[in-house]
């Protein structure tokens, strides 16, 4: 592992055994998982995923289709051996699926369900870490590129959420983020009786609506492409 942890109470830098000097708080590594959170809040997301296996079913299948082609366009972004990060990505099939082509892949998230998905279900090589997302447990500048989709659209405050993902990654590295698209299929899907309410719902976004979150953060956007049937729209900006 090539990447410095920091508290997430104090932003001090911790040593190896997860500890932090300046607050004297102490994190842990258990069952595959660096834990620098307990599960609050996260009830809604734990029914999601316990709910069936995961791409068990035909809309999962689909998602999984979708996760191999933002695998593929994330891939072009890294460098041999890049570091990359997937914040919020629940079980972070992407995550897995770079780890699997040897890059160092990284994924967080607040749910401790999610993550233990990723071990035992899709057996990632992922380093996965419980945090949150608006205060990662991690140094400045550390990863090539830091990604998410279908994430950023559950939080009424995405701004700083971005701006915090650009705090992780490197200078010249690159920030993603795919959201349900205003006008693709997905904004009719909440609208179904059995969509999973509290979950799926959430803010869908125009191209010019998503670049000017990237813009306001301060990052370059470099690309901006519709996907999965139009369902998504995402953006790839630079940090520079």
């Amino acid at each position: 592992m090539n990447v410095q942890f920091r508290c997430p109470t104090c932003s001090k830098e911790l040593n190896e055994s997860l500890s932090c000097g300046k607050c004297k708080k102490t994190y842990h590594f258990k069952d595959g998982i660096y834990t620098f959170m307990e599960d609050t809040g996260t009830e809604t997301w734990d029914t999601y995923w316990k709910r069936i296996f995961i791409y068990d079913d035909v809309m999962d299948i689909l998602r999984k289709i979708m996760n191999i082609q933002l695998r593929g366009y994330i891939q072009k972004f890294l460098s041999v051996g890049g570091k990359s990060l997937e914040p919020g990505g629940g079980s972070a099939y992407v995550s897995a699926m770079l780890a699997e082509r040897g890059y160092e892949a990284y994924a967080l998230d607040y749910a401790s369900v999610a993550l233990k998905l990723a071990t035992e279900q899709l057996h990632s090589k992922a380093v996965l870490v419980q945090g949150d997302l608006f205060h990662m447990p991690f140094a400045d500048v550390q990863f090539d590129v830091t990604f998410n989709n279908s994430t950023m659209e559950h939080f009424p405050n995405p701004l700083e959420g971005l701006i915090e993902m650009k705090r992780v990654t490197k200078k010249g590295g690159y920030v993603f983020v795919g959201v349900p698209f205003t006008y693709g299929p997905l904004c009719l899907y909440k609208l179904k009786k059995n969509s999973f309410k509290g979950a799926w719902d959430g803010t869908t976004y125009s191209r010019r609506g998503l670049q000017k979150l990237f813009a306001d953060a301060g990052l370059e956007v470099v690309g901006c492409r519709t996907f999965f049937l139009r369902c998504f729209v995402g953006v790839m900006g630079k940090k520079v």
